[in-house]
This record gives structure tokens, sequence and C-alpha cells, in this order.
């Protein structure tokens, strides 16, 4: 129980500092706003896990990643300290990225999609 308290309140952490996006800078293929966002912390591709700002998500298995140099991406392009955008649905009762954004490193403003 102590578990899922600490995960909402970083869900609602993570969610409350989204901040805006210059749509203008980056590709066509990417969505005005991000459902949430953050900074890579670590991925461990082969347990599918990463950690955004210091919080644990699951990787869907079909997660799809998007760079700014092509719409459709590897997900071992994957690095700490690289920023995203991403979106995050419950699949089978658990929370998984199911795609994933790379931004500019310089980017400081991200929102949530409305």
């Amino acid at each position: 129980m102590k578990h899922v308290l600490i995960q909402i309140k970083g869900l609602m952490l993570l969610t409350l500092f989204s901040l805006s996006v210059s749509a203008a800078a980056l590709p066509d293929y990417y969505p005005k706003a991000f459902q949430m966002n953050g900074t890579i912390d670590r991925v461990d591709l082969k347990r599918g896990i990463i950690v955004i700002n210091d919080m644990l998500w699951s990787l869907s298995m079909n997660v799809k990643v998007h760079s700014l140099n092509t719409e459709f991406s590897s997900i071992r392009t994957l690095r700490s300290g690289m920023k995203m955008g991403f979106t995050m649905n419950s699949i089978n009762g658990k929370n998984q990225i199911t795609e994933i954004w790379l931004l500019p490193n310089n980017k400081q403003s991200m929102e949530n999609m409305e």
C-alpha cells in the first residue's frame, strides 16, 4: 500500500511539474503536448523498465519511440539524461509507457495533453 501511495504521489508530481512545449521546433509527427514528460535516469530493456525523474515505469512490449530525426526509432536509442514526452496506459491493471517522443536536451518546457 505504501509503495502504491509513493507511485501515486510521484505521478501527481510529474503531472504538476509538466510545462509547455514549443511545438514549432518539433517535427509534425509530434503531438502538441504530452501526457507526461521528464528526463531519463536509467533504462533496463531486459527488465522492461525505465526510470524517469526518479520514478520507475514499466515499458509496454510494443512501446513506440519517436525521435527528432525519424518518426519511428528504436527503443535502444534511449539513454540516461535524454528528455522525453510520453504516453502511458493501463495494461492488465498496470501503468505502462506505450509511446515516447524524444525531446531536444535544451527543452525546459512541456505540457500535459488535454
